[in-house]
């Protein structure tokens, strides 16, 4: 608050307050009453020199500076803006060294000095590292995080001239003939050049085979039970360092820091767990990482820089084996990156490797013989009932050659049955059925016998086939040739346990002279009828009526006769009415006549007829043609 000097203002201000200043229409004569008090106006009020409403007089401590008096907001600026004897006080310090922020300067020392969020700017970062180089220490990493001059200084052990921390980097810094200036030693089994595969320029697709896989073990859950199986199919010691593992989905460098090798005919297993405890008491000879197989479908291969050493796929055993808790191995002694391209020569494990109830499969050791294979020739796997996939005279249904072996794989060591074929009659002629006769086959046990004819030749340009056999399980089955000519039948016989030899029979057909041709005949005439619905056209008298539903009809050809005898065959074709008829099937005894599409008026029926010829032809060629007919009415309603 500022004070008033009362001494400021006139005598006549002050009589005012006291008496009332005269009057102008008062007398001018001199009244002046020397006993008045005499006032002393020489006073000085306080000054406010910088105008910023307060005196030095009210405690402004520069009353030159208007930013500063008592009272006021302290700012940032170096001064004691409120007069109470500290400078920014209250303003941040980052670094608490008594500066504030605002008027402190950025010291090289890993602290923010002036507040801006920033630490060391401006000052020398060689790496980029956010560190500046007067606080970084060297690191490896092919910078000069100090600042001195020199990068990674300290850390070439071998002093080869390398090290781990720049790039091509050392890749074994304890050998000085590892590095990225060496050319490649092959066959030492070291990365000479630090490119990640050892001895690279020997490589050679198929010198490793994948030989087993569990890709979807059942005793660990995945991917912890996960392994594959390779073998060194080449003639040198092969080291796997470097090597790339590959699957649809992932790959894995094999890495290490020792030599991993391996000698021809031995197995390796990698796996995705290497402790035997929780992965299916497995024995693993390199961990592999980021790998998961895939139990349904999935592609693995094994890389050697831009070489394919082996690949292998499968397929949710659509062709591969695919049973949870068994490898998928390829048959015993077949190791080959070519072979094991071919699905037939996998199958699931059988064998347990480690506990009871554990998984099955071989790893490390040879692997089981595949029963899906055929080991002796026969055409026969166990898979598919050989009893002796070592004796290609045992298999289902083979020859009991030796009554003492079970020869045909049903349980039991018995002699085979002799088949006997024949044919009944000396003259044969075409288009003219004749029996063939198997009655005459006998079993040495004598068990009943069944019988099975075929035909394995006929002259050329006849369309008979066993199928016109009638009928081939018979002891006496008909036959009807169409050309003359010689056709051959055989017969085997089987006692209720084995199959006899096939027995064969040759039967030479002449040529008929003579024929009647045939009667052809198409059935009754036909007809039905159906009702449409009718609407009427808004605004009109008219109708729009729907056609009525198809209708069908069962033509056949069964009551047409040949005074011959012959076999016929049968052709139908729709001859009027096409557009509302069609046949299912224009040959063979019986078709369907399906009508359709007919549209009646309203209250009116409207009636379509389709008419259908029937050709029937003899063996001899002969024809003859009927016609049926059908008719069907369409009401509207």
């Amino acid at each position: 608050m500022r004070l008033i000097n009362l001494y400021r203002f006139t005598p006549c201000v002050l009589a005012l307050a006291l008496v009332g200043c005269p009057g102008k229409d008062e007398s001018t004569t001199d009244k002046t009453d020397d006993s008045q008090p005499v006032i002393d106006d020489t006073y000085t009020p306080p000054v406010d020199g910088d105008g910023d409403g307060v005196t030095a007089d009210d405690g402004d401590c520069d009353d030159a500076d208007s930013a500063v008096y008592t009272g006021r907001v302290e700012d940032c600026d170096g001064k004691d803006n409120n007069c109470n004897g500290l400078v920014d006080e209250g303003q941040p310090d980052a670094d608490s060294d008594g500066t504030a922020d605002c008027l402190d300067v950025e010291d090289c020392d890993g602290v923010d000095n002036d507040g801006d969020g920033q630490v060391d700017e401006d000052f020398g970062d060689a790496d980029h590292d956010g560190v500046a180089d007067c606080v970084g220490s060297e690191l490896c990493d092919g910078l000069d995080n100090d600042g001195d001059g020199q990068v990674d200084e300290g850390y070439d052990a071998d002093g080869d001239g390398y090290t781990q921390c720049e790039t091509p980097a050392d890749c074994d810094d304890a050998n000085p003939d590892a590095n990225p200036g060496t050319a490649e030693s092959e066959g030492d089994g070291v990365d000479n050049d630090c490119d990640g595969i050892a001895d690279e320029g020997s490589w050679r697709s198929g010198d490793i085979v994948i030989t087993e896989i569990l890709s979807n073990p059942g005793a660990e859950p995945d991917p912890d039970g996960e392994w594959i199986e390779i073998y060194n199919a080449s003639t040198r010691d092969l080291t796997i360092n470097g090597l790339t593992i590959v699957t649809n989905d992932d790959s894995h460098q094999i890495t290490s820091t020792d030599s991993i090798t391996f000698a021809p005919g031995e197995f390796l297993v990698l796996g995705s767990n290497d402790n035997a405890a929780s992965n299916g008491d497995v024995v693993v000879d390199y961990h592999y990482s980021s790998i998961s197989l895939d139990n349904a479908s999935d592609e693995l291969s094994i890389l050697a820089g831009g070489t394919t050493i082996d690949t292998v796929t499968w397929d949710d055993g659509a062709t591969m084996p695919d049973t949870q808790g068994s490898t998928m191995m390829t048959d015993k002694g077949i190791y080959s990156a070519s072979l094991n391209d071919n699905a037939s020569i996998w199958c699931a494990a059988i064998e347990p490797w480690g506990f009871v109830n554990g998984d099955k499969g071989s790893p490390g050791t040879e692997n089981e013989y595949c029963s899906n294979l055929d080991h002796d020739g026969d055409g026969y796997t166990p898979d598919t009932g050989d009893c002796n996939d070592g004796d290609d005279t045992v298999y289902p249904g083979a020859y009991e050659i030796d009554p003492a072996v079970d020869n045909d794989c049903d349980g039991v060591a018995e002699e085979a049955p002799t088949a006997d074929a024949r044919a009944i009659g000396s003259t044969h002629l075409s288009c003219s059925a004749f029996t063939l006769d198997g009655s005459h086959s006998a079993d040495p046990q004598g068990s009943p016998l069944t019988y099975d004819w075929s035909l394995t030749s006929a002259p050329s340009g006849s369309t008979r086939t066993t199928a016109d056999i009638t009928t081939t399980t018979d002891s006496q089955p008909s036959f009807n040739p169409d050309l003359p000519g010689d056709y051959t039948f055989s017969l085997t016989v089987n006692d209720g346990g084995t199959n006899s030899l096939p027995a064969s029979v040759t039967v030479t057909v002449t040529a008929r002279t003579t024929n009647v041709d045939p009667v052809a005949n198409a059935g009754a005439d036909q007809a039905g009828s159906g009702s449409g619905t009718c609407t009427v056209v808004a605004y009109t008298t008219d109708y729009d009526c729907d056609a009525c539903a198809d209708s069908t009809y069962t033509l056949s050809a069964s009551s047409s006769v040949d005074a011959d005898g012959d076999t016929m065959t049968y052709a139908w074709a729709v001859t009027s009415g096409s557009t509302y008829g069609t046949l299912s099937a224009s040959t063979g005894e019986s078709t369907t006549l399906t009508v359709s599409g007919v549209t009646p008026t309203h209250s009116a029926s409207t009636t379509e007829t389709v008419d259908v010829q029937l050709t029937a032809t003899d063996c001899m060629g002969g024809t003859d043609t009927d016609y049926v007919s059908v008719a069907y009415t369409c009401t509207g309603t």
